[in-house]
């Protein structure tokens, strides 16, 4: 594929016409799928080739995919690194100054208004946070591909952990919020991506945060903890299990558990029992069923 380059102006920073000229060149070749493209690397800061194509591009190839952020790459939408040179390394995708502007113009708001940097986004190349940011975006991928592959139920609502600081950020600071709905049955829950790097105590005192927030929404808080190991999910079923009530859940699977089965099957252990019972995304909302549930 020729590179196609968008006209030599400056960035919406810069000259005010040329970056005009640009958005205007742009409008056309902007499709709703790159918009959602670059609005889902504003929520979560950075995907790889293999996220994108996953969530984006389910039913194409993955040449398809490459060869389209290639394309907003040369549109200077997109930038990418890697974080170790290797034939086989799949680059990392975030935003570019221009992309941001867009997402700033999708939702109503001046560039400046968006708080994007781009310096500080290209330091996540260096940032001891980049496996936790990763990470976070599979729990994604495998929450859309198992309401994908059910005609029953959808992932109605993800929000990132931004969205999440701006609406509970005097209580809780999630990784992330979802509603899942499956049949009859809706979950409102809060995930915690676990890397294994903090303290059990200090995982256990974010639920203090959740109590709080049930108690002052009198809506059920319910808690999604994805765990590195079986080891770190027994040790930390029994660190929660004096803060689970019944309007707080904590339920833990494993990232493996997460891959395959996937996390709308039987892999989520509640807080404070044993292996043996493991219960489904619908099970947990049958648990702490409420007339409207909504964190909202």
């Amino acid at each position: 594929m020729g590179t196609v380059n968008t006209p030599a102006d400056t960035g919406p920073e810069g000259d005010l016409a040329g970056y005009a000229r640009r958005l205007i060149y742009l409008a056309p070749r902007i499709t709703p799928r790159d918009r959602e493209i670059l609005a889902g690397l504003y929520a979560h800061h950075v995907m790889t080739t293999g996220q994108l194509h996953r969530l984006h591009f389910p039913a194409a190839g993955g040449r398809r995919c490459r060869e389209r952020l290639l394309q907003l790459h040369r549109y200077d939408l997109l930038d990418r690194f890697r974080p170790f040179p290797g034939r086989h390394v799949a680059d990392r995708w975030v935003l570019a100054p221009l992309g941001a502007a867009l997402v700033a113009e999708q939702q109503g708001l001046q560039p400046q208004e968006l708080g994007f940097r781009h310096d500080r986004v290209l330091a996540r190349a260096h940032s001891a946070q980049l496996q936790h940011t990763l990470g976070l975006v599979e729990c994604l991928i495998a929450t859309t591909q198992a309401a994908r592959e059910r005609e029953d139920a959808r992932l109605a609502i993800w929000e990132s952990e931004r969205a999440c600081a701006l609406k509970w950020g005097r209580y809780i600071r999630p990784d992330a919020y979802m509603r899942w709905c499956q049949a009859e049955a809706e979950l409102d829950a809060f995930w915690e991506y676990d890397t294994g790097t903090e303290p059990l105590t200090k995982v256990q005192r974010k639920m203090v945060g959740y109590g709080r927030l049930a108690r002052e929404s009198r809506l059920p808080s319910i808690v999604l903890f994805a765990v590195h190991s079986q080891v770190r999910e027994d040790h930390l079923a029994a660190k929660l299990a004096s803060s689970v009530s019944g309007m707080v859940g904590a339920y833990l699977t494993t990232h493996d558990r997460l891959s395959a089965p996937g996390p709308a099957e039987e892999v989520w252990r509640p807080a404070g029992q044993g292996v043996r019972q493991r219960l489904s995304l619908r099970d947990i909302a049958h648990r702490h069923h409420h007339p409207r549930q909504n964190q909202e």
